[in-house]
């Protein structure tokens, strides 16, 4: 309670969201820059994630796979549909990263994506 009276709580939740907005600014600019028109971006308007849709054919377990072989985390979208998606979604969260590890991680999606 005195963390929120005393108006710490505020000061936190303002700089958490502006890290987060320009971590997420880093993350479009790096996917404009590294992906361009081979993905469709949703979710870039809020929270603390974003996911891209490939247009080419990769499926999700392979586009897991060869991100982790590069050391770069990303998660699939297909358990969050009732059935069968009829696209490959990727899940990408920024709130814990670096700008710098951003840009690298984007980077290295475009060469398997």
């Amino acid at each position: 309670a005195e963390f929120i009276v005393s108006g710490a709580y505020e000061r936190y939740l303002r700089k958490a969201r502006k890290a987060n907005s320009r971590r997420r600014e880093v993350l479009l600019r790096a996917i404009e820059e590294h992906l361009g028109d081979r993905v469709a971006v949703t979710g870039q308007g809020s929270g603390a994630h974003i996911v891209l849709w490939p247009k080419g054919q990769i499926s999700e377990a392979e586009a897991i796979s060869r991100a982790a072989q590069l050391e770069v985390g990303v998660y699939g979208t297909s358990h969050y549909f009732y059935s069968r998606p009829s696209r490959t979604g990727l899940l990408l969260g920024y709130a814990h990263l670096r700008e710098q590890d951003i840009r690298e991680g984007i980077r290295r999606l475009g060469n398997i994506l």
